[in-house]
């Protein structure tokens, strides 16, 4: 059984952790219409996918699972996870598709679909994401 952790939703989201407390970052992304792929895809680009890109094998591997997991899940509240983070603008509508759009910038042409849930149990421990 593979064992997935929510918490790893967070690790590709730590470059804008905490900027909705920055008043320049929210004065930069005043004008931002989260609902815009464009717009949030340069974001993503920006300040996520370099992130992506220096985290280690086993932190990458752990987060791709999570992403891949609550993508395919369909209750996951992508909301939730998204202002817990406290970014510096809003979430789309639909939160889920910031999380897509993050997929799809971080991990170009791999599918996020996973065909068996119950093959997977969740692990909510938050220090685990501090041993990679």
């Amino acid at each position: 059984m593979n064992t997935v952790n929510p918490y790893f939703l967070h690790t590709l989201l730590e470059p804008l952790t905490g900027l909705a407390d920055d008043d320049d970052a929210v004065r930069t992304y005043a004008n931002l219409n989260s609902n815009d792929e464009s717009q949030m895809r340069a974001i993503i680009r920006e300040m996520i996918v370099p992130h992506a890109s220096s985290l280690s094998v086993g932190a990458k591997e752990r987060v791709k699972l999570a992403y891949q997991f609550y993508l395919s899940k369909p209750d996951a509240n992508f909301e939730r996870v998204f202002y817990s983070d406290l970014p510096p603008f809003d979430a789309p509508d639909d939160p889920r598709q910031f999380f897509l759009w993050v997929w799809e910038e971080c991990f170009p042409g791999e599918d996020f679909r996973l065909a068996d849930l119950s093959k997977f149990s969740e692990n909510r421990d938050i220090n685990e994401t501090m041993r990679f």
